[in-house]
């Protein structure tokens, strides 16, 4: 069926727009030789071009807002051929960057599945069965090797998880299959639907339990991540549109004041006038006129799409003026102005107030400062996460070094605030410092501590080289980055047992 679909769509899209879009539908049935029972595939293909104005606006600026209704009444269809394109496609590989990335998305949700099972009670756990786990708790297959690496971690000797890798892997091979199912799949449903749509709606459709929302997550990532230049095209032209309309809304409920007689009956340059626009508007304005004053039913379909395009297009000339303006602006100049204030400089008058904050909102948001970016919405990527893993791992053994330097009873006796001041240690450490002290007093691997019980240790971790990040903004790039490692941590006042935090926010920030 869809190949026939695609034949009756390429031959109506060779027409010319016009033909096409004004033939009575039973003519069209004449041409294509068809018989009535088709008639709705054919309506179907021209029916998004038989509205005109704002409802003609509307579903474009919708887009794949309705893939709720797509995913329900289409799902059976939209599944076929993506079945078909993946079993005619050939194998989907990931890059290195992708492989670390899906073993990070594996390892958070092994972490999220032991959690779960802490809050189950180890003696329920630890006497269930794999399957029975499952089956009991909702978890799909697909996570069972998962599962059955929590259920170790939680219910297994430590030593003896961390000496058997064949469990990991084979949990971990297991989990990659499904991501690489959903992936495949994706890709044949392709980019425009798979990035317009929400993550609840991609679950449903790719038939995934709610539990791998990250694994979907992570694979509408990968899919839309080159497209975000035109997707940012694509919201700015609807921006355009959504203000075209918003100030033809607003320019006839001013004009409605002087009364339709008036309006009617007056030339353009006047009702210019009494708006205060300039010429660059005139095409709104008649559009507007013509809105309040023109007969609907006298006006055929064609002349009012017609006329909608020529005034979107002119407003969109007027719009790309004050685009460029503002754009031209510094990004603190312009997203720290007033909005009257905007006004006044760019000589506009109130009722284009939308207009002006619209595109100041969207260049503050579309085309962020970049150092303000790099600041407040630094994202670790799996390469970093490696990073962080071995430096963590490194401080932890250096402050487990220092604290065999003094005496054991004091150190295995003292509360971790203490040890903390006596190492002249930031608060965002104690996690490690915690775990030294376990690996001193405790007896307890750096592996098995680090696997299972101190992911908090590691966020501090993370949590001090960000604060690293930001002292070394306040500071400035120009020392930061031609100062060694060690004349960074003494002009900071920081130990050495900091010099791998330092080292890695150093690499951050400067490379």
């Amino acid at each position: 069926y869809g190949s026939f679909w695609s034949d009756i769509w390429e031959t109506l899209k060779s027409w010319s727009h016009d033909k096409l879009c004004t033939t009575k539908l039973q003519d069209l049935m004449d041409i294509l030789g068809l018989p009535d029972a088709l008639e709705g595939t054919v309506e179907m293909k021209v029916v998004s071009t038989q509205s005109t104005g704002k409802q003609w606006y509307q579903r474009r600026v919708r887009g794949l807002s309705n893939i709720s209704r797509t995913t329900g009444e289409m799902k059976p269809f939209l599944t076929i051929l993506a079945l078909l394109a993946v079993s005619s496609a050939g194998p989907i590989t990931l890059t290195p960057e992708q492989e670390l990335e899906s073993i990070a998305d594996f390892l958070v949700t092994v972490r999220e599945i032991y959690e779960d099972l802490v809050e189950r009670g180890s003696e329920f756990v630890c006497s269930t069965k794999l399957q029975e786990l499952l089956d009991i708790l909702g978890f799909p297959d697909e996570l069972d090797g998962a599962v059955e690496l929590a259920q170790e971690w939680l219910c297994g000797d430590g030593e003896a998880l961390m000496a058997n890798p064949q469990l990991h892997d084979a949990a971990l091979k297991g989990f990659r299959e499904e991501v690489l199912r959903i992936y495949e799949l994706a890709k044949a449903y392709g980019v425009e639907l798979v990035c317009g749509s929400r993550l609840h709606d991609l679950l449903d459709l790719f038939g995934v339990d709610d539990r791998l929302d990250g694994a979907v997550k992570m694979v509408q990532k990968w899919c839309c991540e080159d497209s975000s230049a035109v997707k940012t095209s694509s919201e700015v032209a609807s921006l355009m549109e959504e203000s075209f309309w918003d100030t033809v809304i607003r320019l006839a409920n001013r004009l409605k004041e002087y009364g339709l007689d008036f309006v009617c009956g007056a030339k353009i340059h006047e009702l210019m006038d009494l708006l205060g626009v300039d010429d660059r508007l005139d095409g709104t304005v008649k559009f507007v006129q013509d809105l309040l004053c023109k007969d609907e039913e006298e006006t055929d379909a064609l002349a009012k799409r017609s006329a909608t395009i020529d005034a979107l297009q002119a407003y969109g000339s007027f719009w790309s003026d004050i685009w460029e303006t503002l754009k031209s602006w510094s990004h603190d100049k312009l997203c720290t102005t007033k909005l009257q204030d905007l006004m006044d400089i760019l000589g506009l008058p109130d009722a284009l107030d939308g207009t002006v904050e619209m595109i100041q909102g969207a260049i503050c948001k579309f085309f962020p400062d970049p150092e303000s970016v790099e600041k407040r919405e630094l994202k670790i990527t799996p390469v970093q996460h490696l990073q962080v893993v071995r430096g963590f791992e490194d401080t932890v053994k250096a402050i487990y070094e220092r604290l065999k330097s003094y005496f054991r009873g004091l150190v295995c006796s003292s509360r971790l605030q203490q040890l903390l001041d006596l190492l002249g240690l930031p608060d965002d450490l104690d996690g490690a410092v915690e775990m030294a002290q376990e690996m001193l007093c405790g007896g307890a691997s750096l592996a098995s501590s680090l696997m299972v019980k101190h992911y908090a240790a590691l966020e501090g971790f993370i949590d001090t080289i960000l604060k690293l990040l930001e002292q070394f903004y306040t500071i400035g790039q120009e020392y930061v980055c031609s100062a060694g490692i060690p004349e960074l941590l003494e002009s900071l006042g920081l130990p050495s047992t900091m010099v791998w935090a330092a080292e890695i926010a150093f690499d951050w920030y400067c490379n």
